[in-house]
């Protein structure tokens, strides 16, 4: 992308202002995170644009490709999750606090994360229902006799055992974070939703070499 005098200051202007909001970037990485945005976009750097976004479709597509994550369920909900003002497209600012979670998160903020891709209906709860949506395209090439239905059942009890303390029913942030804490691999257990740290690692290889002259 081909930038003007007047493009390199206003992502230089951007920049500086999401610096001052968000301190997992320093000043330099948040000017190539923000060019990658606009070059994502395909559009040239001008005032407002950055009000302007990048709907699930072309997101679900930036999933796959950079950070291998591509299941269809899981990708739906990093979206919801990444698009806080519920417009369908995602903004700068969204973008780079997406981007935030993906490449610096902390432990405490992936957890949160995760447990919001799986809160469906965005109620501070999971539920049998919710887990049954997700597990049940772990379960493919079942043989005929096998029950998909009774089997996910089944599958969904190992989780909810470990991580439904007060035996409701129901799995609250509290008890998934207190579970995740307790055994790691829980953090992901109804899909994937977070990139791994070889992929994390390679995209900021790439991204952060992009410079402003």
């Amino acid at each position: 992308m081909e930038l003007t005098a007047m493009n390199k200051r206003r992502i230089r202007e951007l920049a500086k202002t999401f610096c001052e909001k968000d301190k997992h970037f320093k000043n330099k990485e948040l000017e190539s995170l923000i060019l990658e945005f606009y070059e994502f976009l395909g559009q040239k750097v001008k005032p407002g644009l950055e009000e302007h976004g990048v709907d699930r479709g072309k997101f679900k597509v930036y999933l796959h490709d950079m950070f291998r994550l591509s299941k269809e369920k899981m990708t739906d909900g990093i979206f919801r999750v990444f698009d806080k003002d519920r417009d369908g497209l995602l903004n700068l600012e969204e973008w780079l606090k997406g981007m935030a979670l993906f490449l610096r998160g902390t432990f405490e903020e992936k957890i949160k994360h995760a447990f919001a891709v799986y809160d469906l209906n965005e109620n501070g709860e999971i539920t049998r229902e919710e887990m049954f949506y997700f597990l049940k395209d772990t379960l493919p090439g079942l043989p005929p006799e096998e029950n998909l239905e009774e089997a996910v059942k089944f599958l969904v009890e190992i989780p909810m055992k470990r991580m439904d303390t007060n035996k409701d029913g129901i799995v609250t942030l509290v008890e998934y974070e207190a579970a995740v804490k307790k055994e790691y691999l829980l953090l992901e257990a109804f899909g994937p939703c977070l990139p791994d740290t070889m992929t994390t690692r390679k995209f900021q290889e790439r991204v952060f070499e992009k410079r402003l002259e």
